[in-house]
């Protein structure tokens, strides 16, 4: 008797301003289509509240707010603040999500005069939000402040779609936002863990390192990113709450961890942080895997930390 190939299910939708990737493999077609429309509208909603872009969604609206204005927050929305004001003070004002007006100065901008930085510093900091913890609600001490969670909305995503995956019964799945984050629950088709590789970002066709990845996560983000014209490396702007400015460099940072939430916060202040800083913050994590990919002109040199679980014997 002939053996076939076991099915693997593949679709993907739009969702935080990338392709979100669905690959559910041995499932009946018809469950693994239901299961995708779940996770895509489970996806969707989340974008509906917590995405800046979307002109509909709750953040939105919160980012209109006049100053000392008590507003209420949506509990999903609530989650992801608390969440962010915990990175805040984790990593002493390194994790910021108060500097769109500083990002978005940069973005406009190659040079940026000092004047125009210091105006938007004024908009920045988590001591612009006060946060009414009893009521879920806060409000803004200054006018023009807008808060932004593009450097965990992703994370958070899938953080939200793993326990749903898990309640399905889903064993083996692979959720992604292209390359970026990704998700990988139970094995690969061929049994082994699942093979995520790491792109050198100079030479596309080459991975800078492979994680074994299995009920876990990996987060990429950087100072670099491949374009999808296929044209090489294009800078991304990724600003140190403390100066304003971009940090130097062409470096990413990639993450493995069991929440893709914590990757992504653990990705994006070590681009920012000097050694010491990480140290002192390596201290309070537990079953990561750091990758640090550093580009120069005539060389890609790697790093990489792992920390283990904390030892309960």
């Amino acid at each position: 008797m002939r053996m076939t190939e076991p099915a693997i299910f593949s679709d993907t939708f739009l969702a935080f301003g990338s392709h979100c990737d669905v690959v559910l493999p041995n499932l009946e077609a018809d469950t693994a289509k239901n299961i995708f429309q779940q996770i895509k509208a489970d996806i969707e909603q989340l974008e509906s509240t917590i995405s800046r872009f979307s002109l509909l969604s709750d953040i939105h609206e919160v980012n209109q707010t006049e100053k000392d204005v008590w507003m209420e927050v949506p509990d999903e929305l609530w989650e992801i603040l608390t969440i962010a004001n915990d990175f805040n003070q984790m990593s002493q004002g390194a994790f910021d999500i108060t500097m769109f007006p500083v990002q978005s100065l940069w973005v406009e901008k190659e040079d940026v005069e000092e004047k125009d930085l210091e105006e938007s510093l004024q908009k920045c900091g988590f001591d612009k939000i006060e946060l009414d913890l009893d009521n879920k609600r806060l409000r803004f001490k200054e006018d023009g402040v807008e808060l932004d969670f593009g450097a965990i909305e992703k994370g958070f995503a899938l953080d939200l779609v793993k326990p749903l995956l898990i309640d399905l019964g889903v064993k083996d799945a692979i959720i992604s936002f292209e390359e970026d984050v990704v998700l990988a629950l139970g094995n690969h088709p061929a049994g082994t863990d699942w093979p995520l590789g790491i792109r050198n970002q100079q030479q596309p066709n080459e991975f800078a390192h492979v994680f074994e990845v299995s009920d876990q996560t990996v987060y990429t983000t950087g100072t670099v990113y491949i374009r999808d014209d296929g044209e090489g490396m294009k800078d991304r702007k990724i600003i140190s709450p403390a100066t304003g400015i971009p940090v130097e460099g062409k470096r990413t940072v990639s993450v493995k961890a069991d929440s893709a939430t914590m990757g992504a916060f653990i990705a994006n202040i070590w681009l920012i942080l000097p050694e010491n800083d990480k140290a002192i913050i390596s201290n309070q994590l537990r079953d990561v895997e750091i990758l640090e990919v550093e580009y120069t002109d005539d060389d890609v040199k790697t790093k990489t930390t792992i920390i283990e679980k904390e030892d309960r014997s």
